[in-house]
């Protein structure tokens, strides 16, 4: 076996890397995707009470399945195990983003003192929002292309 952190061949049956101190008891198949980046549509899954639902890197089929109510990102994957070397600015410009697109003004003064577990909790939360913000953006032009064209205009 290898470990999915730095790769090192272990042969027997131990719980951490004696190289790297990596959780080997993690599924060393998902292991192998930490550092990599992914691209992840988010959706709201009817099937499960409207929760937040994800595909990684999913097919060409799966996003035009649920293109009108998802969001699409590229992220890569951590783990909390992995160590702790990403900070507030690893989140900032997701909050941004999301504050764009819902047409809100981004300030920064507001998250310059803010730890970064409540920075997480912040995006989440507007992560949310964008994805319902969306849905209805998508309803309403769907309902408008609904309407009968308007009868032409004489001359």
């Amino acid at each position: 076996m290898k470990c999915g952190r730095c790769g090192l061949e272990i042969t027997e049956k131990i719980k951490f890397c004696p190289e790297c101190g990596f959780d080997l008891k993690i599924d060393q198949s998902v292991a192998l995707l930490y550092g990599q980046e992914v691209e992840v549509l988010f959706f709201f899954d009817p099937k499960a009470d409207g929760k937040v639902t994800g595909i990684v890197n999913p097919t060409l089929d799966q996003f035009q399945l649920h293109q009108n109510h998802t969001v699409v990102q590229r992220v890569q994957i951590g783990s909390h195990s992995l160590g702790s070397d990403e900070g507030s600015s690893s989140v900032l410009p997701f909050i941004k983003k999301s504050l764009d697109f819902l047409g809100e003004t981004y300030d920064d003064e507001r998250y310059r003192n803010v730890s970064l577990p409540e920075l997480k909790k912040e995006y989440l939360r507007l992560f949310e929002r964008v994805l319902k913000v969306k849905s209805q953006r998508q309803e309403s032009l769907n309902k408008s292309a609904e309407k009968p064209p308007l009868p032409p205009i004489k001359k």
